[in-house]
């Protein structure tokens, strides 16, 4: 059984912020005014170039794995202590840290359709809550913590008694990894008691962030310990040159690491567009090719919530029209629905031809429909170009506001140049599989979709009914009214069997008046309820003709796997058309179910 995950505990958490606050401003304050601390003075512009420096770095932080940030920063706090004493570093790193979580807030107050380009997200001491009362308490808890924990730390190495100038090369190296080693160790365990606070498990901080965060930063201290040696009290100018290279340093490093995040994401986006392209080939069947689409759009494309692949369908016979296929992968749930061709941001893509993004639908000029956003704040479309034109549209959704940008963008097109060749495919070959009469596939479709469901049934011991549809007194039908009667009622019963299924039924013109339904995941007594409400609907229908009104009735035979006791599609066929045969005999418009070969009469339903 696996361990439950830590529930969030933000009264806590709130709480335990506020203490950490308290105690270290609180003890940044009394050694101020104690006369029991030994401090040096600080140069007010060494002070204050720490600050900027401090700053600059968090500005330039980089993520060093996918796991942990990595800002630079914890090495300039221990140089300030090294240079300009204990209370004077803790009151430069409380003041930096402040400012920084400050602004950030303040940046986060703002609206914005886009993601700050600062610091990347997931940094150790940068996760703000969304309430405001959380965020106040955290930009004091931020500042006093830290700057308290690194005074003290700094006292009880003895930065206040040596002098860098003064002292041997050695000396200083020690002191500094000392000085590194403890506060880098004791403010990630700070800062894992609040992680575990908010919900997240000890041993996933530790793996996760704290280990590989200590010893990222730990490489970092020979930089401070190369800072501290050629710090030089009263030479600002030549100190704020090396402090000027360090930054240059973070900088190089963080254009590195952004340029090898965007490498990383490029080859996997050509992975996934790789993956996706070879799947979409093999996607001749629309209601496969749908569920593939899908599906390798969420995985190229994890912002998105909900994917729509507008298209006219194979027959293409409604122009003002469009099909839409969605899938949301929170409910895990297919759909399908029609619209008009020129329906919101659907339409305004499918008349511009060019790809559209809106970053928050609720103050887009586009009209969303009477319906609404229901709750979708972005959306990006792409057009598919097939048959020399723009015929359908891949869009995704988000319930997030600018959840997409160019990078998204990029990738929904090549993806939608795939989709339009796949989805071509699968028109042509629906085409050739569907019965132009009654607009249901045709016989051998039937009988592949029969040996893949067995196969299907199989492998995952999994249920599925066949059943068998013949239209009564058809051929008295047609002598009486004439053929193009006939049709009509076969494309009317054909309708109302369509209208009656799901999404992953398949029905099939089995010959002349005979249909076929394969009913996936459906055991005997289920394809029993849906068979009844397609007689019913057949029966209760009525067509119009020269002559005046007509109704027609069917009769109805189901057998399922492995219930009937078939182990081929012609066993299973054969006796879902015994069953049929039976209703036929024991009165016309029934629904006859097959058991076995042995047994008698079976359940029926009649009208």
């Amino acid at each position: 059984m696996a361990p439950s995950r830590p529930q969030p505990r933000p009264r806590a958490q709130l709480l335990f912020s506020l203490i950490a606050a308290a105690i270290g401003w609180g003890a940044l304050l009394a050694a101020s005014y104690g006369s029991d601390v030994v401090s040096r003075t600080a140069e007010p512009g060494v002070f204050a170039l720490f600050v900027v420096v401090i700053l600059a770095a968090r500005r330039l932080a980089f993520r060093l794995v996918p796991e942990s940030v990595l800002s630079l920063d914890s090495a300039l706090f221990v140089a300030a202590a090294m240079c300009l004493g204990a209370l004077p570093a803790g009151r430069v790193v409380a003041l930096a840290l402040t400012i920084d979580a400050l602004v950030r807030m303040l940046r986060r107050a703002v609206p914005s359709t886009r993601p700050h380009r600062g610091f990347p997200q997931g940094d150790r001491r940068d996760a703000l809550s969304g309430d405001r009362r959380d965020e106040l308490a955290y930009v004091l808890y931020f500042g006093g913590m830290t700057g308290a924990l690194l005074a003290g730390w700094a006292w009880v190495v003895g930065s206040d008694v040596i002098v860098p100038a003064d002292a041997s090369q050695l000396a200083v190296a020690a002191r500094v990894l000392i000085l590194g080693g403890g506060f880098l160790v004791s403010h990630y365990a700070i800062q894992g008691v609040r992680s575990v606070l908010a919900g997240r498990s000890a041993r996933s901080y530790l793996r996760e962030l704290a280990v590989p965060g200590v010893l990222s930063e730990a490489s970092l201290l020979p930089a401070a310990a190369v800072m501290v040696l050629l710090y030089r009290p009263g030479e600002v100018l030549a100190f704020g040159m090396v402090c000027a290279t360090y930054v240059l340093v973070a900088f190089v490093f963080n254009r590195l690491s952004m340029a090898s995040a965007a490498l990383r994401r490029r080859v996997r986006e050509l992975e996934i567009l790789d993956t996706t392209a070879r799947r979409l080939a093999a996607s001749l069947q629309l209601q496969e090719l749908v569920e593939t689409v899908a599906r390798e759009t969420l995985r190229a494309l994890p912002e998105a919530e909900v994917i729509a692949l507008a298209h006219r369908g194979a027959e293409r016979r409604e122009q003002d029209r469009l099909i839409v296929d969605t899938y949301d992968r929170q409910g895990d749930a297919f759909a399908r629905l029609t619209i008009g061709r020129h329906d919101g941001a659907t339409g305004w893509v499918l008349r511009q031809q060019v790809p559209l993004e809106i970053a928050d639908l609720c103050e887009s000029d586009i009209d969303v429909g009477p319906a609404g956003t229901e709750g979708v704040r972005s959306w990006l479309g792409v057009p598919i170009f097939m048959y020399g034109g723009c015929e359908g549209v891949l869009s995704v959704q988000s319930r997030v506001p600018g959840a997409f940008g160019p990078d998204q963008q990029r990738v929904l097109e090549s993806i939608g140049l795939q989709v339009a060749a796949a989805l071509q495919n699968a028109h042509l070959y629906e085409m050739a599989m569907v019965d132009g009469l009654t607009q249901l596939f045709v016989r051998r479709y039937f009988d592949a979709r029969i040996e893949e469901e067995i196969e299907r049934a199989r492998r995952y011991d999994s249920h599925f009914s066949v059943v068998m549809i013949d239209v009564d007194d058809f051929k008295a039908l047609n002598d009486t009214h004439g053929h193009l009667v006939g049709d009509r009622v076969l494309r009317a019963v054909a309708a109302i069997v369509k209208g009656n299924m799901r999404g992953v039924d398949t029905a099939a013109r089995y010959g002349g008046e005979e249909l076929a339904l394969i009913l996936p995941r459906t055991e005997m007594v289920s394809a029993l309820n849906q068979a009844e409400r397609i007689r019913a609907a057949i029966a209760d229908h009525r067509i119009a003709t020269d002559t005046g009104v007509i109704s027609v009735t069917a009769s109805f035979g189901i057998s399922a796997f492995p219930e009937s006791g078939a182990t081929t599609a012609e066993d299973l066929v054969r006796r879902a058309d015994r069953a049929l045969y039976r209703a036929k005999k024991t009165g016309k418009n029934r629904v006859e179910l097959f058991w076995s070969e042995d047994s008698g009469p079976q359940l029926a339903i009649t009208a």
